[in-house]
């Protein structure tokens, strides 16, 4: 009888350890937010080099708050790594990714392919987006906290030479 009481007890903790470390990875998106967002735009370009290509994600607004800061955007299954523009009370955001393609190896031998680099995948996405859509990750007083952007608008192509 002792011995399925312990048992009993040991499950629980366990599922109650689980169940908490599953709340870690859930994250959790903000409706009340210390900022406004007045723009939302994208477009990708190719640039003057065989292979050079890539997307651009732009979001500005407002703000009202200090110990506000951001720190990337979450869109189209990457993370834009962000530097913020602050003008007295407004932002710019900028997240800027390339898929230049680099050169591999390809041979029958696979001694030959030994120095190729492994793709560079955003395996761990924490959200599930539409094509429009997009989370930005922003903290105040150092506690972290997410915002969900829709109707993010699609510019024309833009050619570098």
């Amino acid at each position: 009888m002792m011995n399925q009481i312990t048992k009993t007890i040991s499950y629980t903790i366990i599922f109650t350890i689980f169940l908490s470390f599953t709340q870690c990875k859930t994250q959790s998106v903000q409706k009340d937010i210390p900022f406004t967002v007045n723009e939302k735009t994208y477009f990708n370009w190719a640039g003057g080099k065989k292979g050079d290509q890539g997307l651009t994600i732009k979001i500005v607004g407002n703000f009202d708050t200090t110990n506000l800061a951001f720190s990337n955007i979450f869109f189209q299954n990457h993370k834009y790594k962000v530097v913020p523009e602050i003008r007295s009370n407004t932002f710019t955001l900028i997240g800027n990714r390339s898929s230049l393609k680099q050169d591999l190896n390809m041979s029958g031998n696979s001694i030959d392919e030994y120095g190729n680099k492994l793709p560079n995948l955003d395996k761990d996405f924490p959200f599930d987006l539409q094509k429009d859509e997009a989370v930005i990750e922003y903290s105040v007083s150092q506690q972290t906290f997410f915002f969900k952007v829709t109707g993010v608008k699609q510019l024309e192509t833009v050619y570098y030479p």
